[in-house]
């Protein structure tokens, strides 16, 4: 290996150690906003064509997350399963008949 990739994959690995050690306040990037919230990127960025993905800001060149749009972005995402795990439970209750009777 030559000194030059040596060094690269050293830059590499030092970055993806700070990376992960992330601190309350810290506004996330979108792979540590993805390792934080356990999700895929593909999975990201699925949901931001969708409308559904967190709210972003842009410092120069890079995307940031901060910490208060990952805490609404998990409540959004909370309700929305709520919502849909009730109507749900609506459809199968219409769906039992009203009158069984044990003969």
């Amino acid at each position: 290996m030559t000194t030059r990739k040596r060094k690269r994959k050293i830059r590499r690995s030092a970055f993806k150690r700070g990376s992960r050690e992330h601190r309350p306040g810290d506004a996330h990037t979108i792979p540590s906003f993805c390792v934080s919230n356990r999700i895929s990127p593909s999975l990201y960025y699925k949901l931001k064509r969708q409308g559904k993905g967190a709210r972003e800001i842009e410092v120069g060149d890079r995307i940031l997350i901060t910490e208060e749009a990952e805490a609404d972005w998990r409540r959004e995402r909370e309700a929305e399963t709520t919502a849909k795990r009730k109507a749900k439970a609506k459809a199968a209750a219409s769906r039992q008949p009203d009158n069984v009777s044990a003969t």
